[in-house]
């Protein structure tokens, strides 16, 4: 991308015309509400820099300008023909009041571009609409179709709107699909509005937006999903890309004709029934791995070990894949995810020192900017928060917003309030994981082994858990061998077979200082061998329970371990 067209993206954006400074310019943040210019702009050698100086990363600076990070670095230009496509804005009468511009290919290797102008009254073309009076798309032709008691789609784009009203369909959107005013409402009061969305995380809060905008404010609301559309984060499809696959306009008022009129969600102490049928017609999304197999997304995780086995070393481990799309141990993450690690134990030194050997120590390369983000004791002007509380909740919920997988290390520290054997102290941290787990979040709790080898505290934290992981030290360890430890699998919601079996690893410094994680080998160990024994002896699980002293759920792992590996009779 051209370093001018990018000052052209942001004044379009933005509303406001860069200024120059001293380093090159400035200008508004898109990526957040920002009333003076927080954004500086240059131009080092090829390559774009963004600095926001109130925090926004590159990543959402760039999502709010429509482009991607790969488009701030410069490369060869190409000779291409380029389609230009103009869609006027107008009010009621059809005076044109600004235009909204649509390049394709776009800058730089993308498919598209936009940006908005105006002409003023002296006939000059502004790439600014400043306080341009905003209206809806196509407003004269929506309010002839609200006038003759026509459904309107609300969509997210012109182009879905032109490919609509090709069949017939009157449709419209807003310039920017996550901007709704008082007078967009005002316009549709009397409307039968059904909301078509972009499956991507952009589309889904602008269905937000627009439902909280619409309920109980326009004659009627739908919201249709349209089958056979994938999510993705984002340049999710849409519409158009619906009709594009073969379906057609018929498909289409089918399912608007069974689509209920919108409802928001229950408030909280409400409980929601489905039937079957409705239920199993769902488009729920697909289940993803952060980790795979052991830690899906909105799943809740617990490793516990006794004190200097290697807890921390693992759970930096896995925060670094995630945080990379990499792996660790026998486990991988398929895509890169933001990693929130709260760390109540650690001399922030010592933190530091190894997440340093780790990322020298990986072929990964350093976790994108915010991807990989700490909490930890020595960077606090006070004591952590104690998380028991909705007070100590509550002070890091800006921090756990922005995140997908949140690592608490470890419960001891971190929840300290209550008493840790009794279930009730536990139900307020169940709750929040599982709210936690409603907004999409994925949560891997860090905790303590106690004299027995068991995790400490009430087993009622086993409840909601897809997987629990023991680290323990192997027979015959000596204090020499450092960070050597088997790791156990106690539950496994997920998985089962080769990926539920333990296996016994050791962290090793190489010749050159780096560190090594060597998988020493598959074990079968002694607590499942007892359990198959018992089995075989015809004992009953609560019997097993009592004589092992293991939980229900440890002996139903290992009960699924002794039959892969063909120790029942």
């Amino acid at each position: 991308m051209q370093f001018q067209d990018l000052l052209l993206i942001l004044e379009s954006k933005t509303g406001h015309l860069p200024k120059r400074s001293d380093s090159g310019f400035s200008s508004r943040c898109p990526a957040h509400d920002d009333k003076n210019p927080s954004l500086s702009i240059s131009d080092s050698q090829g390559k774009i820099l963004l600095n926001c100086f109130s925090g926004c990363s590159i990543e959402n600076i760039c999502a709010s300008l429509d482009i991607e990070v790969s488009d701030l670095f410069a490369k060869p230009v190409e000779e291409q023909k380029t389609k230009r496509t103009v869609y006027s804005y107008t009010d009621e009468t059809g005076k044109e009041l600004y235009r909204k511009i649509r390049i394709e290919p776009g800058f730089n290797g993308q498919t598209k571009s936009f940006y908005s102008e105006l002409t003023d009254d002296n006939g000059t073309i502004v790439k600014s609409l400043g306080s341009c009076r905003k209206v809806l798309y196509r407003l004269p032709e929506l309010l002839q179709a609200i006038s003759e008691n026509t459904p309107v789609f609300l969509v997210e784009g012109e182009k879905d709107v032109e490919n609509l009203r090709a069949y017939n369909l009157q449709a419209t959107n807003a310039l920017d699909s996550l901007k709704w005013t008082d007078e967009f409402t005002e316009v549709l009061k009397e409307a039968d509005v059904i909301i078509l969305y972009d499956k991507d995380q952009t589309g889904l809060k602008r269905k937000d937006n627009l439902c909280k905008n619409l309920y109980k404010r326009v004659k009627r609301l739908r919201v249709v999903d349209l089958p056979g559309l994938e999510y993705q984060e984002s340049h999710g499809a849409d519409i158009s890309d619906w009709l594009s696959m073969g379906h057609t306009t018929a498909e289409l008022m089918d399912l608007v004709s069974k689509t209920p009129d919108y409802t928001p969600p229950n408030p909280k102490g409400k409980v929601t029934s489905v039937n079957l049928t409705a239920f199993l017609n769902m488009e729920l999304p697909k289940a993803e791995m952060l980790l795979s197999p052991i830690l899906p997304k909105q799943g809740i995780v617990l490793i516990y070990a006794k004190p200097g086995v290697g807890k921390t070393h693992v759970a930096l481990g896995i925060a670094y894949a995630i945080a990379t799309g990499g792996a660790f141990l026998k486990w991988s993450a398929p895509t890169p995810k933001k990693v929130l690690y709260i760390d109540g134990e650690m001399p922030g030194n010592a933190m530091q020192e190894r997440l340093r050997r780790i990322s020298v120590s990986t072929d990964l390369k350093l976790p994108t900017e915010d991807y990989l983000t700490l909490i930890t004791q020595d960077l606090q002007n006070g004591p952590m928060p104690d998380l028991s509380t909705k007070e100590g909740r509550d002070s890091i919920e800006e921090h756990i917003e922005k995140s997908d997988l949140i690592i608490i290390d470890n419960i001891s520290t971190l929840f300290r309030t209550g008493v840790e054997n009794e279930a009730e102290s536990w139900q307020p941290i169940q709750n929040w994981a599982l709210d936690l787990r409603r907004r999409g979040k994925s949560i891997l709790f860090v905790h303590h082994a106690g004299k027995g080898g068991q995790q400490r505290g009430t087993s009622k934290k086993e409840d909601v858990l897809d997987t629990i992981i023991l680290l323990k030290r192997p027979e015959n360890y000596r204090s020499d061998q450092g960070a050597q430890f088997v790791v156990e699998f106690d539950k496994t919601r997920h998985f089962a077979g080769d990926d539920a079996q333990s296996f016994q690893v050791q962290l090793r410094e190489a010749d050159d200082g780096l560190w090594h994680w060597d998988i020493i080998e598959a074990s079968i160990d002694n607590e499942t061998t007892t359990v198959a024994d018992l089995l075989n002896s015809h004992h009953t699980i609560d019997a097993i329970v009592k004589k092992t002293g293991l939980t229900k759920s440890q002996v139903e792992t290992r009960k699924k371990k002794a039959k892969a590996q063909n120790l029942l009779d």
